[in-house]
């Protein structure tokens, strides 16, 4: 890489040759000017060589940094692009680093030929990709109660697993949560930003301006918003960087001057923003970092046995039932699938895969939703007789009648990727045909492990089951009498570590009544007031 100092030479030669003509030759006053004027040209010239040589130095350090990234995906690409650290770390990498890194070059000399535009047919995160990475990670610590000094280190509930975020990465995390109005989890990273920064050896090179003025930014907003502590000391790592800014604290106030514009979706978004401060949803996420479990008593009913369920093929292969719970039932069925199945499956649904969308009203318009954050596939079960095997086996493992089911949906969570409490029945009757009614059933295969989360939560029922290669999870949405189970209220908890998929199939009630005919009276009693918010 060479600095194009022939640019620089030809403009000094050119300001010279059209200044004023004189004889300094005559006189030694005169060759002192031009010794001086040396010394000028050459002061600049070192000072842009310097600069030159600290922009190399800097690149060179940033490449090195990537390179041992891609060293450490090199190792294992699956393991590597499971973790959140790393998922966001790239993603900030190539949606905001390599556009500064194009920048220093180009501004650096013409002659450099290195311009991410020319490159065609290069993938580039969007703003909201690099947001999602950033409330996944946020949405991690706060339901495994992850320490955010171990989570920048790299280290999920104590294990290592990758490279340390920079004192530069914790604050544009910071910075993004500030902008998506996420106040308490800003201080907390900009503050971790801040101590990296300051254990920072040897002393950081100065930011880029823009870094700069966006610490200073945030640390007036912060100081309008009453967080003194963190304003000043953000105020004071500004200084050290760079001692010539004098702080001004007559920017704009983000937090006193926020326009909110909902949008849409936004009464859904209020709705969902209430639901996560419920002591529900705070004993769901006790339920996915295994704090709460089933009673003894209860636990000691459940039992692991074999099965042959309708067919009579099955007196000789007997399916391996294992029991979560009685009332309501939920089953699973372990290794009904094998691994080679299961990777047909999941290169059929990859080409098909599309972000997952919520409804929440009748015949409205399917959004994206931070409720859910996964992509799936719908699959037509004529797409491959490997999917009509699969509805077979669950119609002779539950004895259900598999007439009127929904398309197979295959599913698949990232790391952070999760689906908040719900049901699985329709509240509502206009979101499901008359004739086939409503959703009886659930069967979830799973079609991957998960390192670390990912669980499928019951919160009511105090147990979550860990997706586990080859197994289904089954369970029963609505009582004999058709009537809403409301304590089957499940979640899929966030994937920690690893990647989650899934295969669901929704059973419906139309021709079960003799699969599962119904008591002489209503049995729904049991689960009325489960669907009440606390």
């Amino acid at each position: 890489m060479r600095v194009n100092c022939g640019l620089l030479a030809l403009l000094v030669l050119g300001s010279l040759r059209y200044g004023l003509a004189s004889d300094y030759y005559s006189s030694i006053t005169g060759l002192e000017q031009l010794l001086h004027t040396e010394h000028i040209l050459m002061s600049d010239l070192s000072s842009q060589l310097d600069v030159a040589k600290n922009v190399l130095l800097h690149l060179e350090r940033e490449l090195s940094a990537i390179k041992v990234e891609h060293a450490l995906a090199a190792k294992g690409l699956e393991n590597y692009l499971t973790n959140p650290v790393n998922i966001y770390r790239l993603m900030k990498r190539l949606h905001t680093d390599w556009q500064q890194l194009d920048s220093r070059v180009q501004q650096m000399s013409r002659q450099l030929r290195f311009n991410i535009t020319q490159h065609d047919g290069l993938s580039f995160p969007s703003q909201e990709d690099v947001d999602g990475a950033a409330l996944a990670l946020v949405r991690l610590q706060s339901t495994y109660k992850l320490d955010v000094a171990q989570v920048a280190a790299g280290i999920l509930n104590g294990i290592k697993y990758g490279t340390d975020m920079s004192w530069q990465d914790c604050f544009v995390l910071g910075q993004q949560l500030f902008e998506m109005e996420d106040y308490n989890n800003t201080k907390v990273w900009l503050r971790e930003s801040m101590e990296r920064l300051r254990r920072h050896q040897p002393r950081p090179t100065t930011p880029e301006p823009a870094l700069l003025n966006s610490m200073e930014m945030v640390a007036q907003s912060l100081f309008r918003m009453g967080d003194f502590d963190t304003a000043y000391e953000l105020s004071q790592r500004v200084l050290e960087l760079d001692p010539s800014r004098i702080r001004n604290w007559h920017l704009g106030d983000k937090a006193a001057n926020v326009v909110h514009d909902e949008g849409d979706d936004g009464a859904h978004q209020r709705h969902a923003a209430g639901y996560r401060l419920s002591q529900e949803f705070n004993h769901y996420e006790k339920v996915c970092r295994g704090e709460v479990s089933p009673s003894a008593a209860q636990q000691r009913l459940l039992r692991c046995r074999y099965t042959r369920g309708r067919h009579a093929y099955r007196v000789l292969a007997p399916f391996k039932l294992e029991e979560h719970n009685h009332d309501p039932l939920v089953v699973s069925y372990h290794d009904m699938l094998r691994p080679q199945q299961i990777d047909e499956l999941r290169e059929m649904a990859v080409p098909h895969m599309q972000r997952s969308t919520v409804n929440p009203l009748p015949g409205g318009q399917r959004m994206k939703s931070a409720f859910r954050v996964s992509k799936n596939a719908w699959l037509p079960y004529n797409t491959h007789p490997m999917m009509g095997r699969m509805l077979r086996d669950v119609g002779d493992a539950t004895g259900l009648d598999m007439t009127y089911c929904e398309q197979l949906q295959v599913a698949n969570y990232g790391v952070g990727g999760h689906y908040e409490p719900h049901w699985d029945f329709f509240r509502d009757t206009r979101h499901y045909p008359a004739a086939e009614g409503n959703r009886i059933a659930t069967a979830i295969f799973y079609l991957s492990d998960v390192e670390q989360g990912g669980a499928t939560a019951f919160p009511f029922l105090n147990f979550g089951v860990r997706p586990q290669l080859g197994n289904i999870l089954f369970w029963y949405n609505l009582h004999r009498s058709s009537d809403k189970d409301y304590r089957t209220k499940h979640a899929g908890c966030p994937v920690l570590k690893g990647s989650k998929w899934i295969a669901n199939i929704w059973i419906h009630e139309a021709t079960q009544t003799f699969a599962r005919p119904c008591d002489v009276f209503r049995d729904n009693e049991v689960s009325v007031g489960y669907d009440i918010i606390k």
